[in-house]
């Protein structure tokens, strides 16, 4: 898991009405933005449409995690990225959804 201090706080952040990028595959939906801070923050958002289980959900959501803090990803300056996961990722497995997020992010 993530350090606290580069996870994103999601409510907060969807509240706020700054510009944001976003980016689409057939598995992942991307939203990013700048922070103006030294260190990127990460969250990811996994509804019930994924996976009935929570189990299998929250698989995915440490393998997301995984993939940021061992790619080192967290040490990039100053961006925001939400990253929303679409039923089509359910299927995937653990090395299929790094690939994906190699080439997404």
């Amino acid at each position: 898991m993530l350090a606290k201090q580069f996870r994103l706080q999601i409510q907060k952040w969807l509240r706020e009405n700054k510009k944001t990028t976003t980016r689409k595959s057939e598995f992942f939906i991307v939203k990013l933005r700048d922070n103006n801070l030294s260190f990127s923050r990460f969250g990811t958002v996994i509804s019930a449409k994924v996976n009935k289980s929570a189990v299998k959900r929250n698989k995915i959501k440490r393998t997301i995690f995984n993939f940021i803090r061992f790619k080192k990803l967290h040490e990039l300056a100053g961006k925001d990225i939400l990253m929303i996961v679409l039923p089509a990722a359910s299927k995937l497995t653990k090395p299929e959804i790094e690939k994906e997020l190699e080439i997404i992010l």
